[in-house]
């Protein structure tokens, strides 16, 4: 089920990235274009993207053009999809609640980190994976803790205000991470 359930999730990662792209197009800084638009490229190319590539955007994610309750309503539904969250509702209530699920998430991941991931039992590491958007079914356990390591370093950086890069950042950094 958890490959299916995977499969679904998946069908809405274009969607995010072609969002996100062309977002990126619309901001009117040069670099911070410029790197967005080489990060979203390198992800769509089937790159993997390294944490100082998202810390170096993580400023435009609180920013008028993709704070969570400043995107168009296709792109929230998209993310929610990521999130399993249904798409059918008003735009207001979409973002409410794909940002009061990614909140929940970074504040999971506080709590994660200061037990330790050496605490968890295998499925426990796969479980959290799967919740932040890595199939781990597939995987090591070895690279799903690779994997969990560095979506914490990411999560415990960031502010509540950049909730949006950490929505992102379950397709960014699982896409090309394992391909069943």
């Amino acid at each position: 089920f958890l490959d299916a359930y995977d499969c679904i999730r998946r069908d809405s990662y274009p969607d995010v990235l072609r969002s996100l792209a062309l977002a990126a197009r619309s901001l009117p800084e040069p670099q911070p274009r410029e790197l967005l638009q080489h990060l979203c490229a390198q992800v769509q190319g089937g790159g993997r993207p390294h944490l100082a590539q998202l810390l170096a955007v993580r400023s435009l994610f609180s920013g008028p053009l993709l704070a969570l309750n400043r995107l168009q309503v296709d792109h929230v539904r998209a993310l929610s999809q990521v999130l399993f969250l249904t798409p059918h509702l008003p735009a207001f209530f979409l973002r409410h609640r794909l940002q009061s699920h990614v909140l929940e998430i970074r504040h999971l991941d506080r709590a994660l980190l200061h037990l330790g991931l050496g605490q968890l039992s295998e499925e426990e590491l796969r479980a959290a994976c799967y919740l932040r958007g890595l199939n781990s079914t597939h995987l090591g356990q070895a690279e799903c803790r690779a994997w969990l390591e560095q979506w914490l370093r990411l999560s415990c950086e960031l502010q509540a205000s950049e909730a949006s890069l950490l929505a992102h950042s379950m397709v960014l950094l699982s896409l090309n991470y394992s391909q069943p």
